[in-house]
């Protein structure tokens, strides 16, 4: 699921900074997101810890403008913080949000009987996954998976013109991640993830519907 990047980005920083120590306090004017190095205001910065205080991931002393001004980690906090690191490392999880976050976009983006350009996608909001920034080789990896899939389409080549087609368009209406909704379609789905970068990746699709069987490669 999407995530506010900027509250990742300060989630991250206290980690690293406490070593996942809970009684230690952090100054909120100690921390600025690094596309906004300069945050004289401080707002960026109070927005990010207003969402981390709303998930109970921090706790925060606030001043007499009741404006935050220390906040410190959350035992829930750390164990998150733990799980997002880990996720952001893992490249089963980046590709599987990917092909979650590409599906959804398109659905909201594209106007009815017209691709969208998927070059659009990379810096908008959903292309960070736990505030790191996907690369455009996860994203055309992901398209061609969800093309495999029979879920998305085309107009050929990385990051061109792409459309929902109908199986993806009931998978986002269904409300459900792309791998729990083949699942739940009686899709026997195997993955193979190679190294070796872009084109690299292969899909097996077994599809069972009463006694029809079809097998995309």
């Amino acid at each position: 699921m999407a995530t506010d990047p900027h509250a990742d980005e300060l989630l991250f920083w206290a980690l690293e900074s406490t070593a996942g120590n809970t009684t230690c306090w952090l100054r909120i004017d100690r921390w600025a997101p690094a596309d906004s190095p300069t945050d004289p205001s401080g707002d960026v910065a109070q927005r990010a810890v207003s969402t981390l205080m709303a998930q109970e991931l921090v706790t925060g002393r606030r001043a007499i403008t009741h404006q935050v001004v220390e906040f410190s980690l959350t035992s829930a906090g750390v164990r998150e913080a733990e799980r997002r690191r880990e996720a952001v490392a893992s490249r089963r999880a980046r590709l599987e949000y990917a092909e979650n976050a590409i599906l959804n976009w398109v659905f909201e983006t594209a106007s009815p009987g017209r691709p969208v350009e998927l070059i659009d996608f990379i810096g908008c909001p959903a292309s960070f996954f736990y505030g790191d920034r996907l690369t455009a080789e996860e994203i055309t990896e992901a398209t061609s998976s969800l093309v495999g899939l029979r879920m998305l389409a085309t107009t050929g080549g990385p990051l061109t013109g792409a459309w929902l087609e109908p199986e993806g368009r009931s998978c986002v209406m269904s409300g459900l991640p792309v791998r729990e909704y083949l699942r739940g379609n009686g899709v026997q789905l195997v993955q193979h993830i190679h190294s070796g970068g872009v084109g690299a990746q292969g899909v097996d699709v077994t599809q069972h519907h009463g006694d029809q069987r079809n097998r995309a490669l």
